[in-house]
Order: structure tokens, then C-alpha cells, then sequence
């Protein structure tokens, strides 16, 4: 590699081809002559032998701003063959037309050869020169990493937002799981894949283990439906909670009273409720929770439900969910809020089809999930999630029965 030749010319002799720029906009030019002022010129602008900018727009921007007469150049055919590669890459990242994914890999291939020449190259330099934030540049190289799996979804990704959006997910899911991997080492007996009999109330104040990205709530309605009498366990749709309004937001208020004891900064839940509570369900979820105000929505495509007043109301066959987010946590893939199943009740009063859940956990459910039910009932929630291959479930169940019966139903559960 040949050594570098400096020169020194006049800022008003360098000429910039404005209509042949790729790049219209020079953005926190502000910033860098800030960071110039304070530690100087550290790489020297690009130039023709006519003086005709190749490389640096910004920097010269920056230095007449500055109020500078003169400023370092290099001439383009001094510059080795390494460094044009890396010019060419520059000027190819500032291509409006350029597809994200082509960008993406050309910012990743400019850092790694201006670090391999530098010594002291950082990310920061490798923003500068590429006019962008530290940030902007670090997700950018964060989805070319991606890119080069070829079994990636973000191959998938319509649009240069959702894929650092899956990016962040992926990282996010791999730390919870090796946070997992730690806690198998201390705690080896621990409980994975488990439905314990215990009361969520009794059992969330004390929970001290990993937290999880993911959680579904089927909390009894508050609609005193434990009156109605059933051949299940106890005449109780859930177990031993009564299905009572004072019982509803006692499990609301315990979840999210210890939502730190047990789920991350960012995650996904899926909240069960009924219309009848729409407004104060959504009120107490917001404060910790974005919530889609547009429910998940399950149709009974065997059209049973209730009619409270069959002679002057329409039957009710459909059930709602909440859709909520805690943090920045993008889904897996998109998936439309209206699914149809037939209703079962094979080991439970209010049990929710698998295929029905599978259908709404695609959007939350990978390899990366930890997931939490704590109202579990037959654990067809948990099989779901099992089916779409979460890392760690764990289910409570009030009831000792229905735990048992959910638990040989997780074991025995195949894919059919």
C-alpha cells in the first residue's frame, strides 16, 4: 500500500458538481464542525486533479463553516486501490436509489476495510465519513450481520425499518435465552415446560427467577359466569377463581403490581377480556403497556356463545384479546386480527382452540420466546406456544385437577 499524499488548497478552489451529487441533503453538518473545531481534520478530503470533489462534502461544508481558507486533500489517483474501494463505497452508501439491503452490506464493507487500514478506525469515523449517526451506522452493520444468514426472515423484511426492527428482536430473544442457559446452571431442578398448581396472586410476589418476553392472560372474565354450574372441577369456569368483577381486577392489579418481578423492559401479552369491562381493562393495561386499541378478535365459527337476552339481543359468539407491547419489542411476522375456530371443551370450560392461538402467537412466538400463562386452565395457550417453538413455558394453575390434566396434555401434545 502506498503511503498517503497530502496537499493543502484553498476552499474556495475545490469544486463541487452539485447537480451530479448522489446525496442532496448533508445532514448535522453542524455537529461535525463542531467535532472538527475541537479535534481537527482527521481525514482529508477527495479531489480530482481539477479539483473536482470526489469525496467529502460534508467536511468541506463543515470547514467553511468553520471559516477555514485552506483544507487537506488527497488526489484521487494517489489513492491506492484499497482506499478508492472504500471511496466507491462511501459515495454507493449516499445513493438515494440504493436498496436497504445493498446499503446496508456496502456501510458494513466501508467499516471493516477502513478499520483493516486505521488502526484507530472506529464507528464513529466510519459515521462521519458516511454521513450518519453513530447509531444509524451501527444498525445498519447490526442488519448486514443479519443479512449474511441465509435461513434469516430478515430476508423477508419489506422495508429497511422492519428489518433492524427484527434485528433488535433477534438479539433481544438470544440474550433471554442465554439468560435462561445461566439460570439452568444455578437453579438445575428448576421448573421448564411446567404447569405448577399454585395461585398466580400467591405466586407472583414472590417470583425471583428469569423474567419472560411473553405473556397470555386468560383472567376470568368478571362476568360472574362461575354461577352458571359445570361438570368441570369445582362448577368453576376457572378453576377456584370466582368469576367475579372484584376477583378480575385483583388479578389485573397483581400483574401488573409485579410486572417487573416477571417480565422484561420489552415484550408482548395477549390479554383475554370481555366487552362488558372494554374501558377499564384498557385503562389499568395502558399504564404499563401499549395497547392496540383494535382487539384480537376469536369468531366461534360453530356459532356458540351466550345470549344474556335471547329475546331481545343477538347470540354472542366471539371472543376479545388485547394486543400489548411493553418497550421496543417488533413482532415475529404480521398476522391478521380475526381469526375463526370452532369452540372445544375437551378439558376445560373456557378453553381456547390451539389452532386459534397458534394463528395469533406466529406474530410473538419463535425460538427466542419465554412464555408465562398464569391462568393456564388446559394449557392449550402453553401447547401453542410449545408448537411454534418457545424456548421456555411455564403455566399456574389454581385448580389441581385441571394442572394435571394440562400438564399430561403438554407432554402428550404432537403436532397434528
Amino acid at each position: 500500500m502506498t503511503s498517503a499524499q497530502f496537499q493543502s488548497v484553498s476552499t474556495s478552489e475545490i469544486i463541487v458538481n452539485r447537480d451530479e451529487r448522489q446525496r442532496s441533503d448533508l445532514e448535522d453538518v453542524e455537529v461535525l464542525a463542531d467535532s472538527i473545531s475541537r479535534l481537527g481534520l482527521i481525514h482529508p478530503l477527495v479531489v480530482t486533479r481539477d479539483l473536482v470533489l470526489v469525496s467529502g462534502e460534508r467536511r468541506l461544508t463543515a470547514v467553511k463553516m468553520l471559516g477555514w481558507s485552506h483544507v487537506t486533500i488527497q488526489y484521487q489517483d494517489e489513492c491506492d486501490a484499497y482506499l478508492l474501494h472504500a471511496i466507491e463505497l462511501e459515495e454507493n452508501v449516499k445513493r438515494k436509489e440504493l436498496p436497504w439491503q445493498d446499503e446496508c452490506k456496502a456501510v458494513q464493507e466501508y467499516h471493516r476495510l477502513r478499520a483493516g487500514e486505521e488502526e484507530k478506525w472506529t464507528l464513529e469515523d466510519t459515521a462521519e465519513a458516511l454521513g450518519l449517526t453513530q447509531p444509524e451506522a451501527s444498525a445498519r452493520i447490526t442488519v448486514a450481520k443479519e443479512l449474511a444468514d441465509p435461513k434469516s426472515m430478515i430476508h423477508a423484511a419489506p422495508r429497511y425499518t422492519t428489518a433492524v426492527n427484527m434485528t433488535r428482536r433477534v438479539a433481544e430473544r438470544k440474550a433471554a435465552a442465554e439468560l435462561d442457559k445461566v439460570m439452568d446452571l444455578v437453579e438445575p431442578d428448576r421448573p421448564k415446560d411446567a404447569i405448577l398448581n399454585t395461585s398466580f396472586l400467591k405466586w407472583a410476589p414472590d417470583y425471583r427467577g428469569p423474567l419472560f418476553n411473553f405473556i397470555h392472560c386468560d383472567f376470568p372474565y368478571g362476568i360472574n359466569a362461575h354461577k352458571f354450574g359445570s361438570a368441570f372441577v369445582g362448577g368453576h369456569v376457572h378453576g377456584d377463581y370466582e368469576d367475579t368483577k372484584e376477583n378480575y381486577i385483583q388479578l389485573i392489579r397483581c400483574l401488573l403490581g409485579n410486572l417487573d418481578l416477571i417480565m422484561s423492559d420489552s415484550g408482548h401479552m395477549v390479554f383475554w377480556f370481555s366487552m362488558t369491562h372494554y374501558q377499564e381493562t384498557y385503562d389499568l393495561l395502558s399504564s404499563e403497556f401499549f395497547v392496540d386499541a383494535y382487539p384480537l378478535i376469536w369468531h366461534k365459527s360453530d356459532n356458540a356463545g351466550n345470549a344474556p337476552r335471547p329475546q331481545h339481543m343477538a347470540r354472542r359468539v366471539y371472543e376479545t384479546a388485547f394486543f400489548c407491547s411493553r418497550g421496543d419489542h417488533p413482532i415475529v411476522k404480521i398476522a391478521s386480527n380475526l381469526f375463526s375456530a370452532s369452540t372445544v371443551s375437551d378439558r376445560h370450560m373456557s378453553e381456547k382452540p390451539v389452532t386459534m392461538l397458534t394463528h395469533f402467537f406466529k406474530m410473538l412466538v419463535d425460538g427466542h420466546t419465554s412464555m408465562l400463562d398464569p391462568t393456564a386452565g388446559s394449557g392449550s395457550a402453553l401447547r401453542a406456544a410449545k408448537r411454534l417453538g418457545a424456548t421456555r413455558i411455564m403455566g399456574l394453575e389454581i385448580n389441581e385437577q385441571f394442572a394435571r390434566d394440562a400438564n399430561k396434555a403438554l407432554t402428550e401434545d404432537t403436532m397434528e
